[in-house]
């Protein structure tokens, strides 16, 4: 069987689920992003090679 040969996925598609505000409207869409294991909204900014300040 074909599907022995493969491991299963590990990380989730995130996915942004945007809804219509018109009231007689409210039609509801998913948009993916990308797929990983982490991930956080909003954030800290990671940089390279920045001096660490207390």
């Amino acid at each position: 069987c074909i599907s022995d040969q493969f491991d299963a996925k590990t990380t989730k598609k995130i996915v942004l689920r945007l809804e219509c505000v018109e009231p007689n409207c409210r039609a509801k869409r998913m948009v993916p992003i990308k797929r990983c294991k982490h991930f956080e909204l909003g954030g800290d900014k990671k940089r390279k090679g920045q001096v660490i300040q207390f």
